[in-house]
């Protein structure tokens, strides 16, 4: 019978948690920015469900260490969390998240079926881990979409920029595709990758820069631009985040993944 309560709030707390994800990916997506009574709601009630579970397989004869864990799993990502936040990685709403994950999943469930075979134990550094890689695979696609385009324009990618060095093309290249304007001024969630220089008789200059602000405006003389620009697709981290956090549950961390492709056993 304690069994079944046990596995019943683990799952609990994992749909949950999922749950929670779901929900802040949408507001993100939609509104670019995120409640905090989604964490006040998160918090709570996933640190209720853990200690409540944690304390009755103490009860039942589990060491006290599990509260080790989880003290450690907290203090862990909460200061990656605050240190990527404050770097300028990665938003508050990202940090809040990975920091209710580590009150409410601080370690991997013990359904999981990845629980013997991951490198990173502390589920919510691992579920950090995977949505990085994730992210990564946006730029594996920007890069795709670009090389076919590059086949068909050539040199008519980078009309007007010819003066930008080679180096800052290739970034571009890798991280943003040409966008119409009009589509950015409609309210599209992109983040240019261009600005203007005014000279003295009025003259413009287009330039492209290789580190968008995610609060940034628009600039009005950009958008005085007919035509495209380059622009860098801004999807919230929070859904990678949540991408990452089924990866982890279902198949471990990418990091175990590569180790192991580059050192099968």
């Amino acid at each position: 019978m304690m069994t079944q309560t046990l596995y019943g709030i683990e799952i609990l707390r994992v749909l949950m948690s999922l749950s929670f994800l779901l929900a802040s990916s949408w507001y993100d997506y939609k509104y670019r920015e995120v409640s905090n009574r989604m964490w006040i709601l998160f918090a709570p009630i996933g640190f209720t469900l853990t200690f409540i579970q944690y304390y009755l397989e103490y009860a039942a004869g589990k060491a006290l260490s599990i509260f080790l864990y989880w003290a450690v799993s907290l203090g862990f990502t909460t200061g990656i969390s605050l240190l990527l936040f404050y770097a300028g990685f990665f938003g508050g709403a990202d940090a809040k998240a990975l920091i209710c994950l580590s009150i409410t999943i601080p370690v991997y469930p013990e359904f999981s079926l990845t629980r013997f075979n991951v490198m990173l134990p502390l589920f919510p550094l691992a579920v950090l881990v995977n949505a990085v890689f994730a992210s990564s695979m946006l730029v594996l696609g920007i890069l795709c979409h670009n090389l076919i385009r590059y086949v068909q324009l050539k040199e008519e990618m980078f009309k007007g920029l010819e003066h930008e060095p080679r180096w800052r093309k290739i970034v571009v290249f890798m991280t943003g595709i040409k966008v119409d304007m009009e589509k950015i001024k409609s309210g599209a969630h992109y983040l240019p990758l261009e600005y203007l220089v005014r000279d003295k008789n009025g003259g413009i200059t287009r330039h492209l820069k290789v580190s968008p602000q995610l609060e940034e405006e628009i600039p009005r003389d950009l958008e005085e631009i007919n035509g495209q620009i380059w622009a860098t697709p801004g999807l919230p981290f929070l859904i990678f985040v949540t991408v990452g956090f089924i990866i982890a549950l279902f198949f471990g961390d990418f990091t175990g993944w590569l180790i192991d492709l580059m050192f099968p056993s």
